[in-house]
């Protein structure tokens, strides 16, 4: 650890106090030698004058010495000193501007962060100041993004679903394939954000829409998970469809198909798949020309889509048909009428 330093003494020494003295002292000699200059050199050009005006003279003239260099001393500090308050007025002004930047946003997360922060970093080990700068720099290059309406992210983003989720007041249209959603709907996350989903629908209203997107060849065991997962999400009030997918492709194309959310028509949630079917990233978006496309995307997707009920896939499956038990295309068993 260093010595701690005082702004007034600059230094742990004192020094700013040490050079007021030296240059003082200074000053003083060069007054001294001027005043002894100025005696000498009256006496040695008139030498037969008598009085005291010699001694007068040179105190005259080392007072004027040590006046003026009083008065080019003021005149620097001065400079200093403007230099200081224009300075300070910047400061201000950045400030003030800065003030009036923060009292737009809702709530008083902004300030607590910037309380919480300055706590942070003064207490505990350097470690956690690390970690610390660290997180603030992640937030303010997240707030650098999204100025440009979208940001990303590696991996996929629980915390950026549930927020978008918690905080939509009219609707949620959603487009689940089940190669990136394996293993998903029985994680915890997707308990928070199911319990969130529930909530929109209660409380605020919200319409949540999810189309589920079938892979080709899935097995019985599969179709019976994901039949299981629609049934208990109807059961909370979401609309659930279920499309295969050479369907989808019949209707808009051979391309890639992502998974995304439209969060109020106006923001979307989307992950992308990497080669191994795991997710490589997560964009969140408000650029109103790409949400349209999704809309778009999505209102196909579901006009495709039917009841999980009306799938031959799954209608069996959501009957509670024992396993076993040969399914009809039309979803009947082999004995019915």
């Amino acid at each position: 650890m260093s010595a701690p330093t005082n702004s007034f003494r600059g230094g742990p020494q004192g020094r700013p106090d040490t050079d007021g003295a030296r240059q003082l002292t200074l000053k003083l000699l060069v007054t001294a030698v001027v005043g002894g200059v100025v005696y000498v050199l009256t006496n040695v050009l008139l030498p037969k004058e008598e009085g005291p005006w010699q001694l007068v003279l040179s105190v005259l003239c080392g007072g004027t010495v040590l006046i003026v260099q009083f008065m080019a001393s003021f005149v620097n500090q001065l400079g200093e000193l403007k230099e200081v308050v224009e300075k300070r007025f910047a400061d201000i002004g950045e400030a003030t501007k800065l003030f009036n930047e923060v009292e737009k946003l809702r709530g008083d997360g902004v300030p607590r962060l910037a309380e919480h922060a300055t706590k942070v970093v003064s207490t505990g080990p350097e470690i956690l100041h690390d970690f610390a700068h660290e997180e603030i720099n992640r937030l303010a290059r997240q707030m650098e993004k999204l100025t440009n309406l979208s940001a990303d992210c590696a991996g996929e983003n629980h915390e950026w679903l549930i927020n978008l989720t918690e905080h939509t007041r009219r609707s949620i249209d959603a487009v689940s394939t089940t190669v990136v959603d394996d293993g998903f709907w029985t994680s915890e996350p997707a308990g928070r954000y199911l319990t969130a989903q529930r909530e929109a629908i209660d409380d605020r209203t919200v319409t949540v829409r999810r189309v589920f997107i079938l892979k080709e060849g899935q097995d019985r065991e599969s179709l019976a998970a994901l039949a299981t997962i629609c049934k208990e999400q109807q059961e909370m009030g979401i609309q659930v469809r279920v499309v295969p997918q050479d369907r989808i492709a019949r209707r808009l194309g051979r391309g890639t198909m992502i998974d995304f959310i439209v969060f109020d028509q106006a923001m979307s949630y989307e992950i992308k798949a990497d080669l191994m079917e795991g997710i490589s990233s997560t964009t969140v978006n408000a650029d109103r020309g790409e949400v349209q496309i999704l809309i778009r995307r999505f209102h196909q997707i579901w006009d495709a889509a039917k009841e999980p009920q009306d799938e031959p896939a799954l209608n069996g499956l959501l009957d509670g048909v024992p396993d076993g038990v040969p399914v009809l295309p039309d979803g009947t068993g082999p004995d019915a009428a």
